[in-house]
């Protein structure tokens, strides 16, 4: 079992209560550790993560410590935040098959799915972006990701660490108002707490129902999409052309999730639904371009990405 451990009060109670519950079921629990190596604290945290692995270890607890770093650098125009999530993931992930950790805790809490429908919300997403966080997921590696806490406030992990009586590390990137979810979580979370105060709960509840439909979506494109998918997985205006609208517009979906495994942006499947009607033409899009020709919509790479 492992525990995604930034330092952080959140995590810090994850792992803490992780590996109590550890010494009962006798499970070696492994906190992963990722550098990001974006804030000059980065090495301070790091230390930090040692220190309190060490803690507990010498009180009997059943914990290592993994550490995995980032390399590189967000590309020219990439979110950071994105460049680091995705990069996050990706090193947890390496780090848990490198231990043999079948499941992966992260710490995220209910406020933290809160914030991030309202995000999703704002940017204009749809039912997949509005499940925002799943409890549980298994990757394609095998590997079983699940957020144990995503139910509780705040501050109820806040009490947890602090009755541990370990450390934590406070991010100043926390802070920046340059970033979305750190203006939402100042102004407008307290504002909107003050007036509904169950607005948490309620986005948590919209957080499910989309997930429901995310489902039903999913299982309705994979029923509709292999019809209009030809060789070399190219998408076929003809058949893709005769779905109902909405039908059409969910295919359409499913087809870019499968080319852009980064994300597919809402104003571009808005734009492709739009304007691709067969005919020769081209859609810049995150990594390369989409190309029809002959009636077939492709992916292509740029040379940079290959």
């Amino acid at each position: 079992m492992a525990v995604a451990f930034s330092g952080g009060a959140d995590s810090t109670a994850l792992l803490w209560a992780t590996a109590r519950q550890g010494v009962l079921l006798g499970v070696e629990v492994v906190a992963l550790h990722v550098n990001h190596g974006l804030q000059p604290e980065a090495a301070a945290w790091e230390a930090q993560a040692q220190a309190v692995v060490e803690r507990l270890t010498a009180a009997g607890l059943p914990v290592r410590l993994r550490v995995r770093r980032l390399a590189g650098a967000p590309a020219v125009g990439e979110s950071v935040e994105a460049w680091a999530r995705r990069g996050r993931y990706a090193a947890l992930a390496e780090a848990a098959r490198e231990v043999r950790a079948s499941l992966v805790l992260l710490a995220h809490h209910a406020d933290d799915q809160a914030e991030t429908v309202l995000l999703q919300a704002l940017r204009g997403a749809g039912p997949a972006g509005l499940a925002a966080m799943p409890e549980r997921w298994v990757s394609a590696d095998g590997i079983a990701w699940q957020r144990p806490w995503l139910h509780h406030r705040r501050a109820t992990l806040l009490a947890v660490a602090e009755a541990s009586g370990l450390p934590w590390v406070q991010d100043p990137s926390n802070a920046d108002p340059r970033f979305a979810r750190n203006r939402l979580r100042r102004a407008v979370m307290p504002a909107l707490e003050e007036a509904f105060p169950h607005a948490v709960t309620v986005l948590g509840q919209v957080a499910a129902h989309a997930a429901q439909a995310r489902a039903l979506a999913d299982e309705v494109a994979e029923e509709d999409l292999p019809p209009c998918v030809g060789d070399g997985g190219r998408l076929c205006h003809a058949a893709w052309v005769r779905l109902p609208p909405a039908r059409r517009h969910n295919a359409l979906r499913a087809w870019l999730q499968a080319q852009l495994p980064a994300g597919v942006p809402v104003a571009l499947l808005e734009r492709l639904g739009r304007e691709w009607r067969g005919q020769g033409a081209r859609w810049p899009a995150p990594g390369g371009w989409l190309r029809s020709q002959q009636g077939l919509l492709a992916f292509e790479h740029s040379p940079a990405t290959k």
